[in-house]
């Protein structure tokens, strides 16, 4: 396991109308568009899901979950706090916290395993340390 507090990176996504349902609200299946929005900036952080290709890797999702706090709605701007909650040896769990300025929306969790020629292998360096400036 690898300390995880300088891993962080907050993405701000708008709410479009394809999101939502009639009633202007992000539908729930929806939630986890942003979470993977929020994931590929984290990436880009770390220097893109294409490195990640180019080093032979990939990352299929296994377990994910959303925990709703309040509505998303047409129109709100979302700050989207990216950050590893366990850094394993083949798998990757990330904490996806979703705020509407200080009000908590919702806390999306999902576990990423790295794979290489469709089997679990070891997360690329890339993943488990934070960028370097």
């Amino acid at each position: 396991m690898t300390a995880v507090d300088d891993l962080a990176v907050t993405s701000r996504l708008p709410v479009r109308p394809r999101h939502c349902d009639p009633q202007a609200m992000v539908h729930a299946s929806r939630y986890y568009e942003y979470f993977e929005d929020a994931f590929l900036d984290w990436l880009a952080a770390r220097g893109g899901y294409e490195r990640l290709l180019r080093e032979g890797a990939d990352l299929v999702v296994k377990v994910s979950g959303c925990e709703h706090h309040a509505p998303a709605r047409l129109g709100d701007v979302l700050a989207v706090e990216s950050a590893p909650a366990r850094i394993g040896s083949t798998s990757l769990t990330m904490t996806f916290t979703m705020r509407r300025g200080q009000e908590l929306v919702a806390v999306g969790t999902v576990t990423y395993v790295c794979v290489r020629d469709g089997r679990p292998s070891p997360l690329p360096a890339m993943l488990v340390r934070a960028p370097q400036d």
